[in-house]
């Protein structure tokens, strides 16, 4: 009891205060810096922990849960300070999850280290935490892997306590999972990949199992706390012996592995319905038009814009799925969590994940029907942004594929170890003879989650050819819209050039016509110069203003007077117009250059 309470009094170097002898200095040392490394993203401050315990008394009674929300709470419930020479639940499970996929850990440094270093938990656990904690975007999420420990040989065993019913003899196995869940606060795209990291310890000599769950929601706890109940089967909650304690990690396994297989069948119809609403245009689309500009004024004049998405249903239009009639009828999973509404951002490729804590956005947000753009012929214009989206959904079956295949391979190597386990001459033979068939059982089970998983997988394959055959579909359709909209723009620029050609034309007759009316023009010009002097004085020599009479010159002075009293208010009168009708056409000028060209 001494040593397990000092190794906890070291829980701030954990793991290199295990007592391991498997493991050298420099790995436990890698891992004890990864813990500090990513501490400030994992763990939240001790006011804001919160760890649910869920135990099960030595005497095998009933299960109850205690919250613990400091590291001195934890001290007292696992009998450290004070220090209590209780023996230890028969089970135990220890849940630790976030608000969110993509938040911090609802627990402290302090308490996770204390935690880990009392079960004596591998330090390959912290590779399973690492995806977890806040992120802004998915790092290292694509991470599956399961790590065991054996130690049955009384040689080679591990750390022993018999105040707490501890005998050294034992195994523990962790591994991780990928689930994928709803999310209800996500319209266009309502569905989340999420991690899950589990450690078991079982003592194959005295009645001692404890889990550690750590889970970006309560799902797991729920389903575990149901499983446990008093109104359950007893196989989850039967501890009365060893071979029945095994029976019951078994059927607890069953619980995480059935979470991580159960959704993927109505993700992946939401996957094919997605694809199908992106690309059906590609299929239906007939790109075969003999149909001139004049007949395409025709054709939009009598069907309006809003009845262009109605396409005829064609062998080419029918939609391909992998479904079968039943499926297609109900696309609608069993319900069986709720799912806190949470804030989620738009990523670049157009899938929504949810926002890092301290972000909102507007609740508002309500899901919008696409825009489907047409071209003149009446026909539906692809965008390059089409291409993008269905180059999303190859990635999200990639990435559905590569989720599958690794939790199909955990849950193998569950079944390998377990079966393994069984064949170790070490392992007491009346575990082996109380649990055989709870083990075959098992085994049926996990083949039968793996069948359904690799049946998934073939689904996905056979999404991710279409998608190929369809992006392909669509580069032609991209380019021959191209060609086409060229062809047009061809020949546009070909009447264009006719017209300039024919403007062309009237313009060099108006400059010829124009040429010959200015040498008309000109001498006109010259014969009024060469005759104005002489009107002038003609004019001037029939007024009254001079006069010759019988020889004799007459001049009078006020009929001159009387000619310029006239004649000079007049000129000015029409230069004052003159001037005021410049000043108006340079005004509107002005103006009219303003509205063109804002500031």
């Amino acid at each position: 009891m001494d040593q397990i309470i000092e190794i906890c009094h070291e829980s701030e170097s954990y793991p290199q205060n295990l007592s391991d002898n498997e493991h050298l200095e420099y790995v436990l040392s890698s891992y004890f810096q990864k813990l500090n490394d990513h501490r400030s993203r994992l763990f939240s401050n001790e006011q804001d922990s919160q760890v649910i315990c869920r135990d099960l008394d030595y005497a095998g009674r009933a299960f109850w849960n205690t919250t613990i929300r400091t590291v001195k709470s934890l001290n007292s419930h696992l009998g450290l300070e004070p220090r209590a020479n209780t023996l230890d639940p028969r089970c135990r499970f220890i849940f630790v999850h976030a608000p969110q996929s993509r938040a911090k850990l609802k627990i402290s440094k302090d308490m996770l280290t204390r935690l880990l270093s009392y079960l004596q938990v591998m330090p390959e656990f912290v590779d399973l935490l690492l995806p977890l904690g806040e992120r802004s975007i998915a790092q290292d999420f694509f991470s599956n892997c399961f790590y065991q420990q054996t130690r049955l040989d009384k040689n080679a065993h591990g750390l022993r306590v018999p105040e707490r019913a501890w005998s050294g003899q034992d195994f523990q196995i962790c591994y991780s999972l990928k689930s994928v869940e709803r999310s209800e606060g996500q319209f266009e795209w309502p569905w989340s990949i999420r991690h899950c990291a589990t450690q078991h310890v079982f003592d194959v000599r005295n009645v001692r199992s404890s889990w550690v769950i750590v889970k970006g929601n309560r799902v797991l706890q729920d389903r575990i706390a149901s499983a446990t109940s008093r109104r359950a089967p007893p196989e989850f909650s039967s501890y009365g012996t060893v071979g029945t304690a095994l029976s019951a990690a078994f059927s607890t396994h069953l619980i995480m592995i059935d979470c991580s297989a159960e959704n993927w069948r109505w993700y992946i119809n939401f996957l094919e319905d997605k694809f199908q609403e992106m690309s059906e245009g590609a299929i239906s689309t007939d790109a075969d038009i003999p149909m001139s500009p004049k007949e395409i004024e025709d054709v939009f004049a009598l069907v309006p814009r809003t009845n262009t998405q109605n396409i005829k249903q064609t062998r080419r239009s029918r939609v391909f799925s992998f479904r079968s009639a039943a499926e297609k009828t109900n696309t609608t999973p069993p319900v069986a969590e709720v799912v806190p509404l949470q804030q989620f951002q738009m990523t670049k490729s157009g899938k929504k994940q949810p926002l890092p804590p301290g972000i909102s956005t507007a609740s508002s947000e309500v899901p919008t029907s696409p825009v489907v753009q047409h071209d003149i012929y009446g026909q539906r214009r692809f965008r390059f942004r089409d291409l993008q989206d269905i180059q999303d959904s190859e990635e999200s079956a990639n990435e559905t594929i590569l989720v599958l295949k690794l939790n199909t391979s955990i849950c193998k190597q569950i079944a390998d170890f377990y079966r393994s386990l069984f064949e170790n001459e070490e392992l007491p033979r009346t575990v082996l003879d109380e649990c055989q068939e709870s083990m075959r059982r098992f085994e049926r089970r996990v083949k039968g989650v793996m069948s359904h998983m690799e049946s998934q997988i073939l689904r996905v394959e056979g999404l991710l050819r279409l998608i190929a055959d369809r992006k392909t579909l669509l580069y032609g359709l991209l380019e021959f819209q191209n060609t086409r909209s060229n062809k047009l723009l061809a020949s546009e620029s070909h009447k264009s050039t006719r017209n300039m050609e024919r403007v062309t034309q009237e313009m060099s007759l108006i400059a010829r016509e124009t040429k010959t009316e200015t040498v008309s023009m000109k001498i006109i010009t010259l014969v009024t110069l060469f005759f104005l002097p002489g009107t002038f004085v003609a004019t001037l020599m029939s007024t009254d203003i001079i006069r010759w009479d019988s020889g004799t010159k007459k001049y009078k002075p006020g009929a001159l007077h009387v000619y310029l009293l006239i004649c000079l208010p007049f000129m000015a009168a029409t230069f004052i117009f003159w001037g005021a009708y410049q000043w108006l056409e340079r005004r509107k000028e002005r103006q009219a250059k303003a509205e063109s060209n804002p500031a």
